[in-house]
Order: structure tokens, then sequence, then C-alpha cells
């Protein structure tokens, strides 16, 4: 559990909660770039490395429990940017999963959210999922960027046939529609 609004808003007292530990083994297939739908296993706040700043730590799992996916959210750090990144996250995770504010991380445990993947290469570092984006979870969502483009290519060419077919009916005079 950890008191989020507490970090950002205010100077009160907020809790640490206990550490999840890393399973490599989970985590070596990497998952293809695009939305997946899963569920925040686990977030806590953590100090960052300087300990001049804290982040949100989330471990998403996909639905069929075999693939982590790690994310850090910043919500107190010495970069503004960072800070407005990471609250503008927290705000798509809160909408995603249809809540006005999270105050406490333990609102998020367990709780169903997609997210969209990519694969980060990192030099020396095995390439990883990093998490881009979260979403509502849904079965109409397409899968990957491509699937996109030829919903959008169908859309609009369905909206040119629409047009010529209302082109064809108004160009039929009204005396020779046959009812």
């Amino acid at each position: 559990m950890g008191n989020i609004s507490s970090l950002i808003g205010n100077n009160q007292q907020y809790i640490h909660p206990s550490s999840v530990g890393y399973n490599a083994a989970t985590n070596r297939n990497l998952l293809p770039a695009g939305w997946m739908d899963g569920y925040i296993e686990s977030a806590e706040i953590r100090d960052t490395k300087s300990g001049t700043g804290q982040y949100i730590y989330v471990v998403w799992r996909t639905l069929d429990g075999q693939h982590l996916v790690y994310d850090r959210i910043n919500i107190k750090n010495a970069n503004p940017v960072a800070v407005d990144i990471g609250l503008r996250t927290l705000g798509a995770i809160a909408r995603a999963l249809g809540m006005e504010s999270i105050d406490d991380t333990e609102q998020l445990n367990g709780r169903e959210i997609a997210a969209r993947l990519a694969i980060e290469e990192a030099g020396e570092w095995p390439a990883r999922n990093v998490i881009k984006a979260y979403a509502k979870t849904s079965t109409t969502r397409p899968k990957r960027a491509g699937d996109l483009d030829k919903i959008r290519h169908q859309i609009r060419g369905n909206e040119g046939r629409n047009r010529q077919a209302n082109f064809r009916q108004n160009d039929i005079p009204a005396d020779q529609i046959p009812f």
C-alpha cells in the first residue's frame, strides 16, 4: 500500500510496501509490440537510487499469467518533465480503470488493464518489453498498429461505397423507382 496523494499534494507520511521479487525465468520471452490485455499484479512506491525522488513500481502480468512487464512511474523527481509524464500516465491508468483518482497504490493491485507494449534494446543488456501506454481492456481493440491501419482502410473504403450508393440513388428520377 502506498499513499500517492501525500507525495503529490502535501507532505504527509506514506507507507513503504514490501518489495516484489524478480523472476528472470518468466521474463525471458519477449511479447510482440502492441496492445495486450493483462492486470496489475502489484504496485508499490519505491525510492530512486539517488534517494531524491520516488516512483511507483508496477508489475503488470499478461492474462495467461506467463509474462511479466515492469514499469516505473515517476511521481516525485527533480526533473519536472519526468513528474509530468508520470502524472499523465497515472491519469491514463485511472481513466482506464474508471476511477476519479488514485490515492493509494493498493487501489491498482489485481485490476485488469491493457498495456501497449514495445520492445526496448538496451545495449549490453538483453532486449526487454516496456509499457508505453495504458487503456481499458477490450476484445475489439486492435492488437497491433498494423491492424489499426487495416481497420482505418476498411472504414474509408466503406465510406466511399456509401457515398457511391447515395449518389446512384439520387440520380434515379422519382418516377422510375419501382415501388
